[in-house]
C-alpha cells in the first residue's frame, strides 16, 4: 500500500516538472527578441539608355501601282480571228494580241484603193487639161472632190481594221482572261489588264494633315517590306486634301522593287517628318505602365550602404519602338542605369544585383570563409 502511494506521488511530480519546463520554454520564446529580418537581393538585368536622334513619325498603308498599265478592251464588234498571247504571258511592244475578223473590211479596202487609184489618175489628167485651159474650173473641182472622197474611204476602212487589231502598246505582263478564237465580242468587251514591265513601281498613299505640311516632293519615305525595308522618294503630291479625312494623297517611286511586290499589293509606309529631337532608347521590357503613366526602375547606390544597389521609380515619356527598343523623350539621361529584365517583380527601394555580375556571397558563406 505504501509503495503504491509513493509511486503515485512520484508520477505526479514528474508530470508537474515536465509541464513547468514546457511553460518556461514558451515564456522564454515569447519574451525573446525576434531574429533580425534578413534581406535578399533580386537578381535582374541592367541596361543603359542609348542616345538617338528621331523625328515625329506615323504609319499609313500604300498601294503598289505599275508605272504603265492599260485595260485592254474591244472598240468595235466582231469575232476573234487571231489570238497572239496567253493568260499571264509577257508581251513586247507591237506584239499582236488579238485580231477580230476583218475580211469584209479588207475586201472593201481593196475596192476603195482601186477607186482611189482611178480618182488619182483622173485628177492628174484633169489638172493637165486645166493648165491648157481645155476644161472648166468646175470639172477640176469635181475631180479633186472625188479624189478626196476616195482617199477618205481608204482611211476609214484602214481605221476600222486597226481598231480590230489590238497590239501591245508597251512591254507588259498580261492578266488572266477567257477569250477563244471564233468568239463573238461586243463593243467594249473587257479582255485583260496589261501591267508594264519596268524597273520601278509607284506607291500611292494618304498622308495625315500634320505630315503633309512637312513632307514634300523629293523627300524619302520608308516601306516596311520583309526581309528588309526600302526607301522610296516622293514624286508627286495631290493638289487638295480629301474632304472627309483631310488626308493628302501622295505618290512615291521605288526603284528596283522586290519580285514579290505586285501591282495592287498593299505596303506599310512609314513617314518621318518635323524637326529632329534627341531621345534615349531602352529595352522594351524595361518600360512599365500603370494608371499614373509609364515608368522605369532606375538603379542607384543605397544611401546607407554604398555597396548595395536599390531601385527607384522614374516616370518617363515614351515614344515609338525602334527595333525592340523604346524611345524615351524625357525622364532619362545617358549616365543612368535601368532594370531591363525582371522589372515586373520589383518595387520601390528594393535591393537588386546585376544578373551578369558575380553573385554576392551569403552571410553563412562569409562566416565560413573567415574561419
Amino acid at each position: 500500500m505504501l509503495k503504491t502511494v509513493f509511486g503515485s506521488i512520484l508520477l505526479i511530480a514528474v508530470v508537474l516538472s515536465v509541464g513547468a519546463a514546457i511553460a518556461y520554454k514558451k515564456y522564454t520564446m515569447m519574451t525573446a527578441e525576434p531574429p533580425p529580418n534578413l534581406e535578399h537581393p533580386e537578381v535582374v538585368g541592367f541596361d543603359h539608355p542609348e542616345p538617338v536622334t528621331m523625328r515625329s513619325s506615323t504609319t499609313t498603308v500604300g498601294t503598289v501601282l505599275a508605272p504603265r498599265s492599260v485595260q485592254l478592251r474591244t472598240e468595235v464588234v466582231g469575232a476573234v480571228s487571231e489570238l497572239g498571247f496567253a493568260p499571264g504571258d509577257k508581251v513586247t511592244v507591237g506584239q499582236l494580241l488579238l485580231k477580230l475578223d476583218t475580211s469584209v473590211e479588207e475586201a472593201q479596202l481593196a475596192g476603195a484603193m482601186a477607186l482611189m487609184k482611178v480618182a488619182t489618175s483622173t485628177l492628174k489628167r484633169t489638172q493637165e487639161a486645166a493648165n491648157l485651159r481645155a476644161i472648166s474650173e468646175l470639172e477640176l473641182e469635181q475631180a479633186s472632190a472625188l479624189m478626196k472622197q476616195a482617199e477618205s474611204d481608204v482611211l476609214r476602212l484602214q481605221a476600222i481594221i486597226k481598231k480590230k487589231t489590238l497590239k501591245a502598246p508597251f512591254d507588259a505582263r498580261a492578266g488572266l482572261f477567257e477569250i477563244q478564237v471564233g468568239q463573238y465580242l461586243p463593243e467594249g468587251t473587257q479582255i485583260t489588264m496589261l501591267q508594264g514591265l519596268d524597273d520601278f513601281v509607284h506607291i500611292d498613299f494618304m498622308m495625315p494633315q500634320q505630315a503633309a505640311d512637312e513632307l514634300h516632293v523629293g523627300d524619302e519615305v520608308r516601306l516596311a517590306v520583309e526581309p528588309q525595308p526600302f526607301l522610296a522618294k516622293i514624286i508627286a503630291v495631290d493638289s487638295q486634301a480629301d474632304r472627309a479625312t483631310r488626308n493628302v494623297m501622295a505618290r512615291a517611286r521605288l526603284d528596283k522593287p522586290p519580285a514579290s511586290m505586285q501591282p495592287n499589293d498593299s505596303v506599310r509606309v512609314e513617314l518621318e517628318y518635323g524637326t529632329a529631337v534627341n531621345a534615349y532608347t531602352i529595352p522594351a521590357a524595361a518600360l512599365r505602365r500603370s494608371p499614373m503613366g509609364a515608368f522605369v526602375y532606375l538603379v542607384e547606390p543605397d544611401k546607407e550602404d554604398q555597396t548595395k544597389l536599390r531601385v527607384r521609380v522614374q516616370n518617363v515619356l515614351p515614344s515609338k519602338t525602334i527595333r525592340q527598343r523604346v524611345a524615351i523623350l524625357s525622364g532619362l539621361t545617358a549616365n543612368q542605369t535601368v532594370v531591363s529584365d525582371g522589372s515586373f517583380k520589383l518595387r520601390e527601394n528594393l535591393w537588386v544585383v546585376d544578373a551578369n555580375a558575380e553573385a554576392p556571397a551569403k552571410p553563412n558563406e562569409t562566416e565560413a570563409s573567415k574561419q
